[in-house]
């Protein structure tokens, strides 16, 4: 797929959307202020687009999309057994987002890949040099690199590999830990317990409603042995359930704060690395802030449990390539 050279989106996804949902609320608000400048065109300067055949159909690329990769990590706090210097502590990816920004068809495309995923990633040896790459779970990309912009960086390449070549235009990456965070800003998130989940919280029965607070809302989103079949699957419901409050609570809260956004995006800022600058956020959101939002789509496939006994998931062959060409490409 062609790189963009400047980002241009509107994000929908879980917690590690928050900087965009908060950017909403600034957006809200920012008709006359320093977040509202109007950049140009994309489509300025774009050379000749690419053109693929798959089955003996002809599609040509899109003239306009962007491509933005949503990410909440999962590191587990630091312990002595873990040297200070490892290339491989960078956490596990747990939610990952594809947002597809169709600015032809003023489309936003939402793309929720299972971290369980079975991919090729690469891989650091004990001093940091890359030793090649290996069929693994897509969330273990990202525990590879010194840094958390090593650590976006690998997971990055995984997910392009996964979608046979799509490339990312930008990236936001937020660590689990801020849940709570979010949740208290926005006075407690209100879900629907729709499984049994009495074993993390003895008051969360299933069909209850309960308004989330502190570490219970972090509880909700990352549990999973314990719940259910312990599937990711059970888990990608409950936190497309709270993302989906949690964002209706936020335009709650817009109206009553006018700063809300910004503050909220400032006490993130240190759990998060992005590409990303709230100016141009803004700016971004100011463009595509009246595209139809999609659904969540999820890649076909199966569950199988590995060798090693750990669940795998493993995409229908050609689903990639099947959601890519019907969503950043047009039939000629």
């Amino acid at each position: 797929m062609k790189k963009k050279t400047l980002i241009r989106a509107v994000i929908i996804a879980m917690v590690a959307l928050v900087a965009l949902a908060a950017g909403l609320i600034l957006l809200n608000n920012s008709e006359n202020s320093q977040y509202s400048e109007k950049r140009g065109t994309m489509t300025e300067g774009f050379g000749q687009l690419k053109t693929v055949t798959v089955g003996g159909v002809k599609y040509r690329e899109k003239p306009a999309t962007t491509t933005l990769l949503i990410v909440g990590v999962d590191k587990p706090e630091a312990t002595e057994n873990v040297a200070e210097d490892s290339y491989r502590d960078g956490g596990q990816a747990d939610f990952l987002m594809l947002v597809v920004i169709d600015h032809t068809d003023k489309k936003i495309h939402q793309l929720q890949l299972e971290r369980d995923t079975m991919a090729e990633i690469d891989i650091l040896g004990i001093f940091g040099n890359e030793v090649g790459t290996r069929t693994a779970q897509l969330c273990l990309s990202h525990s590879f690199g010194k840094t958390p912009e090593d650590n976006a960086k690998y997971t990055i390449r995984a997910v392009e590999r996964l979608l046979e070549g799509v490339q990312i235009d930008g990236y936001y990456m937020i660590d689990y830990t801020a849940i709570p965070t979010l949740n208290d800003a926005l006075g407690g998130v209100t879900v629907n317990i729709g499984f049994d989940m009495t074993s993390v919280n003895p008051a969360w029965t299933k069909g209850s409603r309960v308004t989330l607070r502190g570490k219970e809302a972090e509880t909700f989103v990352r549990s999973r042995m314990t719940i259910g079949e312990g599937t990711n699957e059970e888990r990608m419901v409950r936190q497309n359930e709270f993302m989906t409050n949690a964002l209706t609570q936020m335009k709650r809260k817009a109206k009553a704060d006018i700063g809300f956004g910004e503050a909220l995006l400032k006490q993130l800022q240190k759990l998060s690395v992005t590409n990303m600058t709230v100016k141009r956020l803004a700016e971004e959101i100011n463009e595509s802030k009246d595209y139809e939002i999609l659904p969540v789509e999820y890649p076909e496939g199966e569950y199988r449990i590995g060798d090693d006994g750990f669940v795998e998931f493993h995409m229908r062959e050609g689903a990639a390539v099947e959601w890519v060409l019907e969503h950043m490409y047009t039939r000629e």
